[in-house]
This record gives structure tokens, sequence and C-alpha cells, in this order.
């Protein structure tokens, strides 16, 4: 298979969508508040977006913070956002075929998550609460981009470094 930006882009996106889909999906099955989820969808259907990219909104410390803390339920909530990040960070670092395609795929694949989550958050204030309750849009938007800006450096190392390694094979 080929190598290239735009597949390390691609398939880094659409592991880490689905990965944090299925991941919410298990949580509130096993703490038996799907009816919850449900609810929230219903009254506010941009609330599925939330779905995709709930992890971007924390610092990769936060989560593994909030995890330990967490009953057994969001404890999959939040190492699995965690969890999501490492597996498209190792897919973007796979499917990149150079260090610069690679991390140029990640840093799309954050940017996207960075711009779902402000378009997000700009057209239903009910999202807004999941960044803080008291934060104005443009607080929420700053928050997004530097907790998104983070995340992508942090992870983006990891990208290099899959990278480097299946270049070295």
């Amino acid at each position: 298979m080929e190598k290239s930006l735009s597949r390390s882009f691609i398939f880094s996106l659409l592991i880490f969508l689905v990965l944090n889909f299925l991941l919410i999906i298990v949580t509130y099955a096993i703490g038996n508040i799907l009816n919850f989820l449900i609810d929230d969808i219903t009254s506010h259907p941009t609330f599925s977006i939330y779905l995709f990219v709930y992890p971007s909104r924390y610092f990769p410390w936060d989560l593994i913070s909030s995890g330990i803390a967490a009953s057994l339920a969001f404890k999959i909530f939040y190492f699995g956002g965690f969890i999501s990040f490492i597996i498209a960070a190792i897919v973007a670092g796979l499917m990149g075929g150079s260090i610069g395609k690679s991390f140029g795929g990640w840093i799309l694949t954050s940017m996207c998550s960075m711009i779902l989550w402000i378009v997000l958050i700009s057209v239903d204030s009910f999202n807004l609460n999941y960044i803080s309750f008291t934060a104005t849009l443009i607080d929420g938007i700053v928050i997004v981009l530097i907790t998104g800006t983070v995340t992508t450096l942090i992870f983006g190392a990891l990208v290099i470094i899959i990278a480097l390694i299946k270049g070295r094979e």
C-alpha cells in the first residue's frame, strides 16, 4: 500500500472518530445510562458530534487523572479517550511513509477535531457546558485551541517516533 499524507490523515481521523464513538456507547451502556445519551441526542442533535470528538476537549493528563478517580464505566470513557489518541497517532505514523507526511496527517486530524469542537460549541451552547459551565463562546474556543494544540504536539511526538521506527525497517 502506498503511503501518503492523505492516507495518514484519513485513516487516523477515521480511527479516532470511530473509537471515540464506540467507547462512549460502551461507557453509557456499562453505566446503564444509555437512556440519558438518547435523551441528549434527541433534545440536542449536535450532541452526536460530541460523541466523536469528546477527548479533544481534555489535556492528556486530565484524561488519565479523571480516569483514575472515576467509576468503571467512566474509566472506559477517560482511559478510552486517551487510548484513542494513542491508536490514531500510531496509525498516522504508520500510514504516512515519512516523518513529514505522518506528522502532517496527524496535524490535519487534530485540526479537524478542533474545528468540529468549535462548530459544536458555536451552533449549540448546550455543548459549551462540556467545556465549562461559566465559559463564554470565546473562552470555549480558546480552551479548545489550547488543549488541541498541546494534544497535537504531545501525540505528534509519538507519530514522529513511530514514523522514524517504521522508516528504519
